[in-house]
């Protein structure tokens, strides 16, 4: 039963992992009627403390209140994605949990942003595979995936408001996090081969039609996120006006700046 991730997850090669999605689903079909869905997932546990998902919940609010219009988050990637071969029972049982976390639509300039959102901070040590090499290689299986499905656009099942479905001239991979996740590494060299084989790779796959860059990215020194929980989040950023938090946020995101390349 095979994932279209599978023997995926450890590769940082574009078109090494692109490769090994074709020999997973050599002839896919799709379950899913949410396919790369534009859509704004605001549900939150009050006692919720992960700080990433404070942030990235915090975003789809302000979105739905129109105060981020251009944002959404959860989209899912690979849903429902599977070689026909496999039967429907198996089928539903893979790709379920492939969503990025952040997605920003510039619909007038065709300008799309697939975010890997990640924090740290003195009360959250790091643990295996949160680190910044690890967020690049997750925000690639996402862009190989952004690739595998727009090549097999006429095949794959996806909604109206699907990312696929917008004709995006360019995407830009995006891993976003506090400065201080960044620390200890030095990843500009890495970061730089790599987008430049990703747009190359997104050209000769696509006839010249799409482009795709590569970023590391960090919120401004000092931004704190500015809720305890899932219940303060709920109550700063689902308000009809915007409030002081709300700001906070919607500034941090307006003001990231590049770590690497």
């Amino acid at each position: 039963m095979n994932s279209l991730f599978d023997g995926t997850k450890q590769m940082d090669d574009i078109e090494k992992i692109y490769n090994q999605m074709e020999a997973n689903c050599p002839n896919p079909c799709s379950t899913s009627k949410k396919l790369w869905e534009l859509r704004r997932a605001c549900d939150i546990s009050s006692h919720n403390v992960s700080s990433e998902t404070l942030l990235e919940k915090a975003v789809a609010m302000l979105a739905a209140r129109g105060h981020m219009p251009e944002w959404f988050n959860q989209c899912p990637v690979a849903s429902g994605i599977t070689d026909s071969s496999m039967s429907r029972q198996d089928s539903k049982a893979v790709n379920k949990k492939s969503c990025v976390d952040l997605v920003h639509w510039d619909k007038a300039n065709k300008f799309a942003r697939l975010v890997e959102l990640k924090w740290d901070s003195d009360d959250q040590p790091k643990w295996e595979s949160n680190d910044p090499i690890s967020a690049l290689k997750q925000i690639l299986g996402y862009g190989a995936t952004y690739i595998f499905c727009l090549v097999r656009k006429g095949q794959l099942n996806f909604p109206a408001t699907s990312l696929i479905k917008m004709n995006a001239s360019h995407v830009s991979l995006e891993v976003v996090a506090s400065r201080r996740f960044y620390n200890g590494y030095n990843e500009g060299g890495r970061f730089a081969r790599i987008s430049k084989d990703l747009n190359r790779f997104a050209g000769s796959k696509t006839g010249g039609t799409l482009t795709m860059s590569l970023k590391a990215l960090a919120f401004p020194d000092g931004f704190q996120i500015p809720f305890a929980d899932g219940g303060e989040v709920k109550q700063k950023c689902g308000a009809p006006s915007l409030t002081p938090e709300g700001k906070e946020i919607r500034s941090a995101f307006d003001n990231l700046t590049q770590v690497w390349p």
